[in-house]
């Protein structure tokens, strides 16, 4: 029932009234009383105004009707009771709640219109290409504005279709009893005990080694699914050669079929965690990340083992004050291979990054352009198919950085800047994931070709020997030293 559908016609009769003397003072004539036809047809006229206005607050969008399906296909994924941590974070509130969606909704039509929500980065022509898109219509974003515009009607709850399917079906939105995305992992390995980052620090990265339980592991296996749960936003990002990569927004990993990576047989998994927060007093917080995996079974094939490289670019340094500061680099691919899929990497002053692929022809190919790129939202953009890429083609790759006053998330525009490892330095990464493309054929539970399983030993070995692994037997807390860390 709206405002106007309760209007009684003693207030019509008076509306007719208030219209017959402006009228008449207009006229510069004086007010005659109507006769009863005259009166009539005003009334009639004035009832048809007010019914059409009825009418139109009627239509206007509604909760139930209108903005609850287009949150189910666009956001609820995220914003759900005891909605998913995502690299750490979670959403802030629930949109499949009337009352908690209405709060918001000036918060909603602002990040619908800046392009802040969905989150995704992917410029809209790779609409298609990639897994997980987050791309939304403009018909769908245009009706959630005329909803918050229209005053964020409730509407009527019997308008929902399906009241038992609230949640999305797609994008793994439910989660699963286990409590990890990937469903029962066949191993979870977490650190010895917590670890603690103590008030004074801000960045800090050590290497620490997550002992897998006695007996879950006894020989190689071939990783299908892995998931990072970090314990908390301050964790920056999570680097390991076989749990992959950890950064805020990033979910778990799942391989292709056929696609894998071999984690040993080993008492340790190692781990460069990268930690982030303000300093001061009370803001001591205790970690205790965990990963999860699940595995190939006997006789399944393995044709393709994942390799990946961070493709980092040093050797810069961006100018204090410079809104627009460009990079550029280039990697050639000395063999054929499918390309998985690619992370771009910055800090703070990130600002736009793209892939571009130059063919042994000459021609050129943008792979991946990412024109506003927002460091709490750090995706790994994986490719619906894996993208064939041959021998003799290159990578170029360009970052663009704003050290300026107007990015309002500078830690220091005053200051010129330079790669380095901390969240107040820059980077300039691009990770790609990728693998050969000759099948290897590889038969789960069988004898291991001895080239994959040396260098998937190699890997874990080369990451201890880089770093000075964090002594968890210990308890005092001379192990706060910076350690070596990378996107």
């Amino acid at each position: 029932m709206t405002k106007y559908a309760s209007i009684t016609i003693r207030q019509i009769n008076q509306l007719a009234l208030v219209f017959l003397i402006n009228k008449n003072k207009s006229l510069g004539t004086k007010m005659k009383l109507p006769t009863k036809q005259l009166f009539a047809t005003i009334i009639s006229s004035l009832a048809l105004v007010v019914s059409a206005s009825a009418t139109a607050q009627d239509a206007a969008p509604t909760f139930y009707a209108d903005a609850l399906p287009l949150f189910e296909k666009n956001c609820v994924a995220c914003h759900q009771p005891e909605g998913p941590k995502v690299g750490g974070i979670s959403a802030p509130m629930s949109l499949l709640d009337y009352d908690q969606a209405r709060i918001w909704s000036p918060m909603i039509k602002n990040a619908l219109i800046t392009g802040y929500m969905p989150p995704w980065g992917a410029h809209e022509r790779h609409r298609g290409e990639f897994k997980d898109e987050r791309y939304i219509d403009q018909k769908e974003l245009d009706l959630l504005i005329a909803w918050v515009d229209g005053g964020s009607l409730e509407g009527d709850p019997a308008d929902v279709a399906d009241k038992d399917g609230l949640i999305a079906s797609g994008g793994g939105t439910v989660l699963p009893e286990s409590g990890w995305w990937i469903g029962d992992p066949d191993l979870v390995v977490e650190f010895e005990r917590p670890v603690y980052v103590e008030d004074s620090i801000m960045d800090w990265q050590p290497t620490v080694q997550f002992p897998v339980p006695e007996g879950a592991h006894s020989e190689p296996k071939w990783i299908a699914k892995a998931e990072l749960a970090p314990g908390g936003s301050w964790v920056h990002h999570i680097v390991s050669s076989h749990m992959g990569v950890g950064v805020p927004g990033r979910g778990p990993f799942t391989y292709p079929e056929g696609w894998g990576v071999l984690l040993p047989a080993d008492p340790f998994i190692t781990a460069n965690i990268h930690y982030h927060k303000d300093p001061g007093e009370g803001t001591a917080v205790t970690d205790l990340t965990k990963a999860g995996f699940v595995f190939y079974e006997d006789g399944d094939v393995i044709d393709h083992v994942v390799e990946t490289n961070l493709l980092p670019h040093r050797g810069w340094t961006i100018p204090a004050g410079d809104p627009n500061y460009e990079v550029n680099n280039s990697f050639e691919v000395e063999e054929d291979i499918y390309l998985l899929s690619m992370g771009p990497h910055m800090h703070y002053r990130g600002k736009a990054m793209r892939y571009e692929l130059e063919y042994p022809d000459g021609e050129r190919e943008v792979l991946l352009w990412v024109p506003d790129y927002d460091f709490n939202w750090q995706f790994l953009y994986e490719y619906n198919e894996p993208k064939f890429v041959p021998a003799g083609s290159t990578v170029h790759m360009s970052w663009w950085f704003d050290n300026s006053t107007n990015n309002r998330f500078n830690p220091d525009p005053s200051q010129d800047v330079v790669y380095g490892p901390e969240t107040t330095d820059e980077m300039a990464n691009a990770r790609i994931y990728y693998a050969p493309t000759t099948p290897r054929g590889i038969v789960v539970g069988r004898e291991l070709p001895a080239d994959v399983l040396k260098a998937a030993r190699d890997d874990d070995k080369l990451r201890r020997e880089r770093a000075n692994l964090l002594d968890q037997s210990q308890d005092d807390f001379s192990w706060l030293t910076e350690g070596e860390g990378s996107q």
